[in-house]
Protein backbone atom coordinates (compact mmCIF):
# COMPACT_ATOMS: atom_id res chain seq x y z
CA UNK A 1 0.00 0.00 0.00
CA UNK A 2 3.03 2.41 0.61
CA UNK A 3 4.18 2.09 -2.84
CA UNK A 4 0.56 3.17 -4.04
CA UNK A 5 0.60 6.02 -1.84
CA UNK A 6 4.22 7.26 -2.41
CA UNK A 7 3.28 6.69 -6.73
CA UNK A 8 0.11 9.33 -5.97
CA UNK A 9 1.89 11.62 -3.80
CA UNK A 10 4.44 11.97 -6.71
CA UNK A 11 8.31 11.04 -6.79
CA UNK A 12 11.13 13.51 -5.35
CA UNK A 13 11.26 16.87 -6.75
CA UNK A 14 8.04 16.26 -8.79
CA UNK A 15 4.86 15.53 -6.26
CA UNK A 16 1.45 15.14 -8.05
CA UNK A 17 -0.22 18.15 -6.28
CA UNK A 18 1.15 21.88 -7.53
CA UNK A 19 0.42 20.46 -10.85
CA UNK A 20 -3.06 19.56 -10.14
CA UNK A 21 -3.73 22.97 -7.95
CA UNK A 22 -2.65 24.63 -11.14
CA UNK A 23 -5.56 22.73 -13.03
CA UNK A 24 -8.47 23.25 -10.91
CA UNK A 25 -7.21 27.04 -9.62
CA UNK A 26 -7.26 27.74 -13.63
CA UNK A 27 -10.73 26.60 -14.55
CA UNK A 28 -12.23 28.02 -11.15
CA UNK A 29 -10.76 31.04 -12.27
CA UNK A 30 -11.84 31.01 -16.08
CA UNK A 31 -15.28 30.17 -14.64
CA UNK A 32 -15.65 33.28 -12.57
CA UNK A 33 -13.92 35.17 -15.16
CA UNK A 34 -16.78 34.05 -17.32
CA UNK A 35 -19.43 34.42 -14.36
CA UNK A 36 -18.53 38.63 -14.06
CA UNK A 37 -18.36 38.85 -18.22
CA UNK A 38 -21.60 37.71 -18.59
CA UNK A 39 -23.00 39.47 -15.77
CA UNK A 40 -21.76 42.54 -17.34
CA UNK A 41 -23.47 41.58 -20.56
CA UNK A 42 -20.90 39.95 -22.56
CA UNK A 43 -22.05 37.38 -24.96
CA UNK A 44 -24.53 36.52 -21.51
CA UNK A 45 -25.68 32.81 -22.42
CA UNK A 46 -22.38 31.90 -23.77
CA UNK A 47 -20.60 33.03 -20.50
CA UNK A 48 -23.25 31.19 -18.28
CA UNK A 49 -22.92 28.32 -19.71
CA UNK A 50 -19.29 27.93 -19.99
CA UNK A 51 -18.51 29.19 -16.59
CA UNK A 52 -20.48 25.92 -14.97
CA UNK A 53 -18.45 23.95 -17.40
CA UNK A 54 -15.08 25.73 -16.37
CA UNK A 55 -16.27 25.64 -12.70
CA UNK A 56 -17.15 21.90 -13.11
CA UNK A 57 -13.83 21.29 -14.68
CA UNK A 58 -12.34 22.94 -11.25
CA UNK A 59 -14.61 20.83 -9.37
CA UNK A 60 -14.04 17.61 -10.71
CA UNK A 61 -10.26 18.35 -10.64
CA UNK A 62 -10.37 19.32 -7.12
CA UNK A 63 -11.27 15.36 -5.99
CA UNK A 64 -7.16 13.90 -7.33
CA UNK A 65 -5.65 17.70 -5.91
CA UNK A 66 -7.55 17.27 -2.15
CA UNK A 67 -6.43 13.84 -2.21
CA UNK A 68 -2.74 14.15 -2.91
CA UNK A 69 -2.58 17.15 -0.71
CA UNK A 70 -3.98 15.21 1.97
CA UNK A 71 -1.27 12.67 1.37
CA UNK A 72 1.29 15.33 1.49
CA UNK A 73 -0.30 16.47 4.93
CA UNK A 74 -0.68 13.60 6.63
CA UNK A 75 3.47 13.36 6.30
CA UNK A 76 3.83 16.67 7.83
CA UNK A 77 5.52 16.62 11.33
CA UNK A 78 2.94 17.70 13.83
CA UNK A 79 3.49 20.89 15.68
CA UNK A 80 5.68 22.40 13.48
CA UNK A 81 4.79 25.63 11.87
CA UNK A 82 5.03 24.03 8.25
CA UNK A 83 2.09 21.40 9.87
CA UNK A 84 0.43 24.77 10.69
CA UNK A 85 0.35 26.58 7.73
CA UNK A 86 -0.53 23.42 5.98
CA UNK A 87 -3.80 22.90 7.85
CA UNK A 88 -4.77 26.43 7.25
CA UNK A 89 -3.97 25.61 3.95
CA UNK A 90 -6.28 22.61 3.55
CA UNK A 91 -9.34 24.13 5.83
CA UNK A 92 -8.95 27.24 3.22
CA UNK A 93 -9.10 24.85 0.27
CA UNK A 94 -11.98 23.01 1.65
CA UNK A 95 -13.55 26.24 2.43
CA UNK A 96 -12.85 27.64 -1.50
CA UNK A 97 -14.21 24.67 -3.03
CA UNK A 98 -17.32 24.53 -0.95
CA UNK A 99 -17.96 27.72 -2.09
CA UNK A 100 -17.11 26.81 -5.61
CA UNK A 101 -19.89 23.98 -5.42
CA UNK A 102 -22.46 26.50 -4.41
CA UNK A 103 -21.99 28.44 -7.12
CA UNK A 104 -21.97 25.53 -9.58
CA UNK A 105 -25.45 25.14 -7.56
CA UNK A 106 -26.21 28.74 -8.33
CA UNK A 107 -25.69 28.71 -11.91
CA UNK A 108 -27.19 25.80 -12.93
CA UNK A 109 -30.45 27.61 -13.62
CA UNK A 110 -28.74 29.79 -15.60
CA UNK A 111 -26.82 27.18 -17.81
CA UNK A 112 -30.26 25.73 -19.10
CA UNK A 113 -31.90 29.52 -19.29
CA UNK A 114 -28.58 31.68 -20.64
CA UNK A 115 -28.26 34.08 -17.72
CA UNK A 116 -26.62 34.67 -14.65
CA UNK A 117 -27.98 35.65 -11.00
CA UNK A 118 -26.23 38.56 -8.78
CA UNK A 119 -25.98 35.93 -5.89
CA UNK A 120 -23.56 33.31 -8.28
CA UNK A 121 -21.03 35.94 -9.19
CA UNK A 122 -21.32 37.04 -5.93
CA UNK A 123 -20.81 33.68 -4.44
CA UNK A 124 -18.35 33.39 -7.09
CA UNK A 125 -15.84 36.54 -5.93
CA UNK A 126 -16.24 35.36 -2.77
CA UNK A 127 -14.55 31.48 -3.47
CA UNK A 128 -12.36 33.11 -5.42
CA UNK A 129 -10.60 35.62 -3.02
CA UNK A 130 -10.82 32.35 -0.55
CA UNK A 131 -9.13 30.30 -3.13
CA UNK A 132 -6.33 33.28 -3.48
CA UNK A 133 -5.58 33.04 0.39
CA UNK A 134 -5.22 29.27 -0.04
CA UNK A 135 -3.27 29.31 -3.14
CA UNK A 136 -0.79 31.62 -1.25
CA UNK A 137 -0.64 29.65 1.87
CA UNK A 138 0.59 26.60 -0.50
CA UNK A 139 3.06 28.76 -2.31
CA UNK A 140 4.30 29.35 1.08
CA UNK A 141 4.62 25.63 2.34
CA UNK A 142 6.70 25.10 -0.98
CA UNK A 143 8.76 28.42 -1.31
CA UNK A 144 9.19 28.91 1.48
CA UNK A 145 9.16 25.69 3.78
CA UNK A 146 10.06 23.89 1.19
CA UNK A 147 8.08 21.22 1.19
CA UNK A 148 9.08 18.09 -1.09
CA UNK A 149 12.23 20.34 -2.09
CA UNK A 150 15.97 19.25 -1.21
CA UNK A 151 17.34 21.86 0.79
CA UNK A 152 14.79 23.18 2.63
CA UNK A 153 14.71 25.91 5.12
CA UNK A 154 13.15 26.13 8.85
CA UNK A 155 11.70 29.34 9.21
CA UNK A 156 9.22 30.90 12.06
CA UNK A 157 5.76 31.06 10.79
CA UNK A 158 5.72 35.18 11.19
CA UNK A 159 8.65 35.37 8.95
CA UNK A 160 6.80 32.59 6.68
CA UNK A 161 3.88 34.25 5.81
CA UNK A 162 5.72 37.58 5.59
CA UNK A 163 7.46 38.57 2.21
CA UNK A 164 10.68 38.92 1.84
CA UNK A 165 11.55 38.06 5.15
CA UNK A 166 13.29 34.43 4.12
CA UNK A 167 16.94 34.33 2.41
CA UNK A 168 18.95 31.53 1.56
CA UNK A 169 22.47 31.76 2.13
CA UNK A 170 23.48 30.61 -0.57
CA UNK A 171 23.27 28.75 -4.56
CA UNK A 172 21.62 29.71 -7.31
CA UNK A 173 18.27 32.01 -6.44
CA UNK A 174 19.88 33.79 -3.48
CA UNK A 175 18.41 36.46 -1.55
CA UNK A 176 14.68 37.05 -0.59
CA UNK A 177 12.17 34.89 -1.17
Amino acid sequence: MSKIVDLVRGFPGHPSHPPLTDASIGAYTVGVAMLILGALGVERSQMAEGSLLAISGGLIVAVPTALTGLLDWLRLEKGTPKRTVATVHLLTMVTATVLFALTWVLQRPGYNHGHILTRTWIVALVAEAVLAVGGYLGGTIVFVYGERVEGATQASLADALRPGRIAQSSGPGSGPV
